[in-house]
């Protein structure tokens, strides 16, 4: 919801003029800036380098698949480098979000015993 409030107030077009179909306007991915899925791909990305006991090498892919997500978008002509350099970044202010209201199994389960 960031992302696309982001979006409605920016209203940024991508590289290339191309009409939206149904999907797009059902979806909200009419505007570029900043990219929802380098947004995500970066929020998901640090969520489990952050939560996740993860061997070195799946570091390393889950790194390079946020970047390629990055890249692809910017490849198939949707996203400008800095649409997706943005999403980057609130992606990573998207992780810090939840990270602060992110509360222990313990936490929840006194919250719901005191309901």
């Amino acid at each position: 919801m960031i992302v696309a409030g982001l979006q409605k107030l920016a209203k940024r077009k991508g590289p290339y003029d191309v009409n939206p179909g149904l999907l797009d306007y059902l979806t909200m991915d009419v505007y570029a800036f900043p990219a929802g899925h380098a947004s995500r791909a970066a929020m998901v990305s640090k969520f489990f380098l952050n939560h996740l006991v993860l061997a070195i090498p799946l570091r390393i892919l889950l790194v390079i698949w946020a970047f390629l997500v990055g890249l692809s978008r910017v490849m198939i002509g949707r996203h400008h480098i800095t649409d997706v350099l943005s999403g980057f970044v609130f992606g990573y202010i998207q992780f810090r979000l939840v990270e602060v209201m992110w509360m222990s199994s313990n936490t929840c389960q006194m919250l719901i015993s005191i309901w």
